[in-house]
């Protein structure tokens, strides 16, 4: 699928600044441990007029640092570790007026039984007037880093690790440049504790945004199920321009978790004015891309795969450039046995194009290589409208192609 490259380098390049952006708190950190590895360690720099910084640190192996340059600045940190083999690391970086940086750390032993070392780290850096960054982490491998250049802008993350599993983390950035800008990002992984234990697996989330008042929401659990274990979410989110707003929800299990290679996976890039995409994911299996160039153009996509899946998947793409395009992609897929299935790429460049497409797949194949729906509508200039409906049960596989070029255009195709 064309998205699966692009997120692939997406992650890479979120979590290389993430890393590379947490490096100097890490490293204090690990020098600070290894003296005493329940010290804890504060380090506080201010230069300027009636800058103000909070500290709370209880218990052990708690490690901050904050930098404020300018007027105003507040920076509020509360770390706790609840056991010797749970740390936290946070850092805070602050020019300008009336920024402020809140992170509040609760590094807590998995379990009873688990004594694997977990840690918190985070970081934040801001530059401008009335920037707002609130971190909360609980649990332990959570990294999270913030940059904000601007004012008014806001970015809430939000991340929860209580996962046995070493691989099992939560790892966010925000980049945020502008003004009034908002990013909010939420993650969970845990292990399941319903009639059989299953893992929780890794939530990946990257936001970057330019320009003026863009909404970006990310929520993404990656939480072990009744009977199989989490689905690995991946996102990542750029919207560059005004009034954009892009949602993104990544949830459900899957049959063996990472071990077949299965995550949810979206990318959502958004240029202009107004844009609204949202995308919903369940269940691994799903890869979708939507870019949008223009004004007030709306993308929905929706992709649920069967928890019980060893190797189906949807892949959808949406590209739309010009001004109140719509398109819609819904896609079911629940055959824990079939091969590659609903696949969907919608473009559209014009006005006032709409696509609605929906795809399900159910029952038994018959033969594990048979892909099952595939959809493809290209559209090119005004006042054009496609419905596709394609519902697939058996060893047959349906196929659509759509394309319309001009003006006032309508095509209905319905398979089954």
């Amino acid at each position: 699928m064309v998205a699966c490259p692009a997120l692939e380098c997406i992650r890479t390049a979120f979590l290389m600044k993430t890393m590379t952006a947490i490096a100097l708190v890490l490293a204090s950190a690990s020098s600070a441990y290894a003296a005493s590895p329940l010290n804890n360690e504060s380090f506080i720099d201010q230069v300027g007029t009636s800058n103000s910084a909070t500290i709370s640190q209880v218990a052990g192996n708690n490690a901050q640092s904050a930098v404020q340059v300018g007027t105003r600045n507040s920076v509020i940190t509360g770390q706790k570790s609840k056991s010797s083999v749970a740390s936290n690391a946070s850092s805070a970086l602050q020019v300008g007026t009336n920024n402020l940086a809140t992170t509040n750390q609760k590094g807590k032993q998995i379990n009873s039984q688990d004594t694997a070392a977990v840690s918190n780290a985070s970081f934040t850096a801001q530059f401008g007037k009335a920037n707002d960054s609130l971190v909360n982490q609980t649990g332990g491998k959570n990294a999270q880093g913030t940059l904000q250049v601007g004012t008014t802008n806001t970015a809430v993350t939000t991340q929860r690790d209580s996962d046995v599993v070493a691989d099992s983390a939560n790892q966010s950035f925000t980049g945020q440049f502008g003004k009034n800008n908002f990013a909010q990002t939420t993650q969970k992984t845990a292990d399941g504790t319903g009639f059989v234990f299953t893992n929780g697996r890794a939530d990946a989330a990257s936001t970057v945004q330019i320009g003026t008042g863009n909404d970006a929401v990310t929520t993404q659990n990656a939480k072990g199920g009744d009977f199989n274990n989490g689905a690995n979410n991946q996102a990542g989110t750029l919207q560059v321009g005004e009034r954009n707003l892009a949602e993104t929800t990544q949830t459900g299990t899957v049959f063996n978790g990472s071990g077949n290679g299965q995550i949810n996976a979206s990318f959502v890039g958004q240029v202009g004015t107004a844009n609204n995409a949202v995308v919903g994911q369940l269940n691994a299996g799903n890869a979708q891309a939507t870019l949008q160039y223009g004004t007030k153009n709306s993308a929905v996509t929706t992709q649920q795969n069967s928890p019980s899946s060893t190797f189906g998947a949807n892949s959808a793409f949406t590209m739309q450039s010009g001004s109140k395009n719509t398109a819609m992609t819904s896609q079911l897929m629940a055959n824990p046995l079939a091969g590659d299935t609903n696949s969907s790429v919608i473009a559209q460049a014009g006005t006032n194009n709409q696509v609605v497409a929906s795809q399900i797949t159910t029952g038994y194949a018959g033969n594990a290589g048979v892909t099952g729906n595939a959809q493809a509508t290209f559209q090119v200039g005004t006042g054009n409208y496609a419905m596709i409906s394609q519902a697939y049960n058996g060893s047959a596989a349906n196929t659509a192609v759509t394309a319309q070029y001009g003006s006032h255009n309508s095509a209905i195709v319905s398979q089954k």
